[in-house]
């Protein structure tokens, strides 16, 4: 449609409408169809992905096992990216995307794993819960794209008061309440240091198409969690092919590939480039 000055517009209501820089004739200026299902892709696919951890750190050791996660993924989603169309990858995007790789993947996946040895998957689900408080801080504080508000702080402090009581519950006897209190805390680290690269992602250059972004963020966090199996002698210890083969750990770890890294994480990439951290670190409520 054109209005009276000839220009061209939506014809849409402007409710369904998200601002696009150009004319709608090159690219659609409405994107509630694609929002919906990257929504429900990190609402639900990682939602499981809690449960498919527990079933495989149960046999296979949890740095090794979010290595090999994160190192397939990321390559399945770069390979991809290069055969598919044109990108854009210089040494400063290069840079950066590392370095959330790091930051999202090496720091919170390695607590992660690690934590679900010791702490039932619902609780590190719960825990996670965390991310979006983090965010929200991080908009008002740093990025200076939210308003502090009074139910904003007041829920920020019931997160808190909710993780404490939270690591207090699962206590038991004496050795093992320390355990789990440790697994809380770790998994609590592991939700800022994610929650500190989502709001960096806003920040710097990184490489396009978004699904080589994601790719390589996952590449370069798998290699960094490999480095601290080999390190940490996992490899040592890894079970006979027979075990880590059973349908069990297999579909498991299919399922953490394929639903929780290549569909979840790179809707997730892309949501964070058209909508508040806050409202797409919704997901972590409901996982």
């Amino acid at each position: 449609d054109r209005d009276v000055t000839g220009v061209q517009t939506c014809a849409l209501p402007i409710s369904l409408r998200t601002p696009c820089p150009v004319p709608c004739c090159a690219v659609p200026c409405f994107l509630p169809v694609r929002k919906f299902l990257a929504y429900a892709a990190i609402y639900i696919l990682w939602g499981g992905s809690f449960f498919a951890i527990r079933e495989v750190v149960s046999i296979v050791p949890p740095f090794f096992a979010a290595g090999f996660r994160f190192t397939i993924a990321g390559l399945i989603l770069i390979l991809w990216s290069r055969i598919s169309g044109p990108f854009e990858m210089s040494p400063r995007q290069i840079l950066n995307a590392t370095l959330l790789g790091f930051i999202m993947f090496a720091c919170l996946y390695a607590g992660l794993f690690w934590a679900e040895v010791r702490i039932p998957s619902g609780v590190a689900a719960v825990v996670s819960a965390l991310i979006p408080l983090w965010i929200y801080a991080g908009e008002v504080l740093f990025l200076r794209t939210q308003r502090a508000t009074l139910i904003g702080f007041t829920g920020i402090a019931i997160g808190f008061i909710g993780v404490v009581l939270l690591a207090l519950r699962h206590r038991g006897h004496q050795a093992h309440a320390r355990t789990s209190v440790m697994a809380v805390a770790v998994t609590v680290a592991g939700t800022l240091a994610w929650s500190i690269g989502t709001l960096l992602s806003r920040r710097l250059s990184l490489p396009t198409p978004q699904k080589l972004n994601a790719g390589w963020q996952m590449y370069t966090g798998g290699f960094f969690l490999m480095i601290l199996a080999l390190a940490s002698g996992e490899i040592r210890v890894m079970p006979q092919p027979s075990v880590v083969l059973s349908a069990r750990v297999v579909l498991s770890m299919a399922y953490l590939i394929v639903a929780a890294s290549i569909l979840a994480y790179t809707s997730y990439v892309w949501l964070i480039a058209h909508d508040s951290p806050t409202r797409v670190s919704s997901y972590a409520y409901v996982n």
